[in-house]
């Protein structure tokens, strides 16, 4: 099923062209990346594959599905404490009772908000309230989710965690997204679209290979590395040890650890 399939599509603002001549066809199960510099159009490109902008020229069709946006700047000055907010934003699509409470609490400890559950949100930093929007938009479980951005603000493990509920959560399910970091177009696209001023100049497919992190990690002692879920591991000196995991298990792997009292020194992508 196609998602949306645009024809010289344009986008005109206050009488400025955003976007020129978009002529895209995206199917559903697609997860696309959208790049370029400041300013070239990628946050238009993204509104007006979602419907939030309407094109002013050309033409666009679009599949009438649950579609999910989270923005690069979540809105300022929410009153509602978090947990009130998702719980208000999970019943108008459709959550329920305890199941709804539930889906928000296992969200806020894999985000490490818990926290933050009843704290204001317009008193909450950035990379609080992009988790808060994420969380929101997860609720959902949109057919299509639209991401502008959505690293921004987030400390790595923040990050991980993303990219693996992602992967876990939208299965066949479409999603678009702006993005600078490589992280998230290697992780997760298929397919990348480059704009620049207002046009796109690139349309490619991405070829997939299996990441792996690298966890630096002082080892506690009456501990031994041996049996952990890594592919290999490295003493750096007597109590310092380098493991090296897939990108995919290098969450469980770090929870593991951390119920272990290993003190995390590092964790970086490996090249």
């Amino acid at each position: 099923m196609k998602i949306i399939e645009a024809n010289v599509a344009g986008k005109q603002m206050n009488g400025n062209f955003l976007l020129h001549d978009i002529s895209i066809s995206i199917n559903q199960g697609e997860k696309v990346a959208i790049i370029g510099h400041n300013g070239s159009g990628k946050s238009s490109l993204l509104k007006l594959i979602g419907g939030i902008f309407e094109y002013s020229s050309g033409d666009i069709k679009r599949a009438k599905i649950k579609t999910a946006y989270v923005p690069e700047h979540f809105p300022e000055n929410i009153r509602f404490k978090m947990q009130e907010y998702l719980l208000l934003m999970g019943k108008m699509s459709g959550g329920q009772g305890d199941e709804l409470s539930k889906q928000i609490s296992a969200y806020a400890k894999s985000f490490d908000i818990e926290e933050f559950l009843h704290t204001p949100l317009k008193n909450c930093s950035k990379g609080t309230k992009q988790k808060a929007g994420i969380i929101q938009a997860l609720l959902m479980d949109p057919e299509l989710l639209l991401l502008d951005e959505p690293l921004t603000g987030l400390d790595e493990m923040a990050q991980l965690e993303l990219v693996n509920q992602l992967e876990s959560k939208m299965g066949n399910n479409t999603i678009i997204f702006t993005v600078h970091e490589s992280m998230l177009i290697d992780r997760l696209a298929d397919r990348v679209l480059t704009i620049k001023n207002g046009r796109i100049v690139d349309d490619s497919i991405m070829t997939k290979k299996e990441k792996q992190m690298v966890i630096k990690a002082v080892i506690p002692k009456h501990l031994q590395v041996q049996g952990l879920p890594c592919i290999s591991y490295e003493f750096m000196d007597e109590n310092i040890v380098e493991m090296t995991v897939l990108s995919a298990d290098s969450n469980k792997l770090l929870k593991e650890l951390l119920e272990q009292d290993y003190f995390i020194l590092e964790l970086r992508e490996k090249r």
